[in-house]
């Protein structure tokens, strides 16, 4: 019984890495897409506009994709609207579906965002090395 709360603190570590990676590689997969202006380029319109809980303002752009079926992206929010109903904005996406989010007008994505990932990574560090160590301290 000793061992349990070593056993349990690895376990915890090992879930919330891997937790921590599932958040992660989405957002990684998104920043080098937008950062290396890779992808499909089409031209779409505003369809919408969005405002959120803070009072900002986002666009929904509607574009059609290379085998004609019509997607909407959106663009990220802003204190004014950053693209107005009606007009015209570049998309970029990836047609193989592995970059989550669309860019428009090569909008990139705040380095800020990794922390989300990052945050469940060290935590699972530190669990992990408590949970190594815990049965030395036990005895």
């Amino acid at each position: 019984m000793e061992e349990f709360p070593g056993l349990l603190f690895t376990l915890l570590s090992a879930g919330l890495g891997f937790m921590g990676v599932k958040l992660l590689v989405p957002l990684v997969r998104n920043g080098r897409f937008a950062r290396r202006g890779t992808g499909v380029r089409t031209v779409g319109e505003c369809v919408n506009v969005r405002w959120t809980s803070g009072g900002w303002v986002s666009s929904l752009i509607a574009y059609e994709d290379e085998d004609g079926e019509r997607r909407l992206a959106s663009a990220g929010a802003h204190p004014v609207t950053p693209i107005h109903i009606g007009e015209s904005a570049e998309v970029r996406y990836d047609p193989r579906g592995r970059a989550k989010k669309e860019a428009v007008n090569g909008e990139m994505p705040p380095r800020n965002v990794y922390v989300l990932g990052l945050v469940p990574i060290g935590v699972s560090l530190a669990f992990g090395a408590i949970g190594i160590h815990y049965p030395s301290i036990a005895v």
